[in-house]
């Protein structure tokens, strides 16, 4: 018989997320939510679904003070949210998301994992580069372009810049982690997830993680004009801060991409996951999509 209880305690809630997390994507890991999670600590929500007192399925919430609701644990920054499930548990996905929490619960970026969740309302997409049988940019930009014209504009991108500018390339300097925020505050604004200090210490905390963390800074006519952090999970390259001062130099982020790109194919990686949302760039890099989706349940209460 399968009972769903209420987890409020964070041991517990620990237990239950590494038992059950998949931890195929970076989002699975409770050690990288954590980081987030410190720095804005919410009371826990953990609804875990038992089958004769053994855990099978989690939806990890956390009840958000401010908007008043549940929401997904660490929310702030992720995305492929999900519950998780021990195998062929699957089928109670509807039955923990219909779940009478008596509270107002707002989930966003979900991944459709199944006809319910596919069924929710979209809210965005996740851009990345499938790399399976690419071996070099020049790979990747015959998949991606038919259109010879646009494939030789791209590849002129770094050969441009060189020309024009003097290029340095600086690999895994950590030290350069509050100059790419910066950068990206800078060409994002108000739509930077970095505007405040809070937002961006988690970062700082990540990067202490044993994880696979690759740094890339762009120095062009000596001075820091782009820079990106990313990380490589599970054969997937997590594309994750990036900026630029495009004003001064127009195509540096371009030449930051490309340069990430290739550190993904370096690394022999199959995905080049660029995050949610277009950001007014990753459809001019002709990327896949993944959906993600919202759920919204008001209580009755409100």
């Amino acid at each position: 018989m399968i009972e769903i209880k209420l987890v409020n305690d964070l041991e517990t809630a620990k237990l239950l997320w590494n038992k059950l997390s998949p931890s195929e994507n970076i989002y699975d890991l409770w050690d990288f939510r954590y980081c987030f999670y410190r720095h804005d600590i919410q009371a826990l929500y953990f609804y875990a679904a038992y089958d004769d007192g053994r855990p099978v399925a989690l939806l990890p919430l956390q009840y958000n003070r401010e908007l008043e609701c549940l929401e997904f644990f660490a929310e702030n920054f992720m995305e492929n949210n999900r519950p998780f499930f021990a195998p062929g548990y699957e089928y109670l996905s509807p039955q923990l998301f219909n779940y009478d929490f008596g509270r107002t619960i707002k989930i966003y970026d979900l991944d459709g994992l199944d006809d319910f969740t596919r069924g929710l309302p979209l809210e965005d997409y996740v851009y990345s580069i499938n790399l399976a049988g690419l071996n070099s940019f020049d790979d990747y930009l015959l998949k991606a372009f038919s259109d010879r014209k646009k494939r030789i504009k791209f590849r002129r991108i770094a050969t441009l810049m060189e020309e024009s500018h003097e290029v340095k390339v600086i690999y895994d300097d950590f030290d350069d982690l509050q100059l790419i925020m910066n950068l990206s505050v800078k060409g994002f604004g108000s739509e930077s997830y970095l505007n405040t200090d809070k937002e961006r210490q988690p970062f700082y905390d990540l990067i202490k993680l044993p994880l696979d963390w690759k740094a890339v800074t762009i120095m062009v006519d000596g001075i820091k004009s782009a820079g990106s952090l990313s990380v490589i999970h599970n054969g997937i390259y997590f594309y994750m801060i990036a900026g630029a001062d495009i004003k001064s130099v127009p195509d540096v982020f371009k030449y930051l991409t490309k340069i990430n790109l290739e550190l993904a194919l370096a690394a022999k990686t199959k995905i080049f996951n660029c995050s949610l949302g277009d950001c007014n760039w990753k459809s001019h890099w002709h990327m896949d999509k993944q959906p993600q989706y919202k759920f919204i349940k008001i209580a009755d209460n409100k």
